[in-house]
């Protein structure tokens, strides 16, 4: 069963080298679980999205909850899915410093508002 999850947190002083080592390690684990999704961040917060086996999502978001690089992790959803939003990227990334700083705030964000905001920044293609 295709599951996706959504869930933010604050991003703990990484540093641009930081979120690519972040990416590196989830290309790679992503891949062998069968796991797609894109990861929106700033200055402050990581949003991500994750798609595939609802263990394998389930073992991957225990994981970031205990990794230090991140506090505060936060789901906002868990559900069944019908198709994968992010079919093609192991782990997708965008920075969105570039947006104006109130209208990236994760906290504030429901599952839809948190989907349309990775979509439409997806369609934007500035990928990492």
């Amino acid at each position: 069963m295709l599951s996706r999850l959504i869930y933010f947190s604050e991003e703990r002083d990484v540093g641009v080298h930081g979120v690519l080592r972040i990416l590196d390690e989830a290309r790679a684990g992503n891949e062998a679980e069968g796991i797609t999704g894109v990861l929106a961040f700033d200055r402050r917060w990581f949003l991500q999205c994750l798609e595939g086996p609802r263990d394998a999502l389930t073992r991957k978001f225990l994981t970031i909850a205990r990794d230090q690089r991140h506090s505060g992790v936060t789901l906002i959803a868990f559900e069944e899915a019908g198709a994968r939003l992010f079919p093609d990227w192991t782990m997708g990334a965008m920075s969105v410093d570039t947006l104006d700083r109130d209208a990236f705030h994760p906290p504030s964000m429901t599952a839809a508002t948190a989907l349309r905001t990775l979509r439409s920044l997806q369609a934007t293609g500035a990928t990492m």
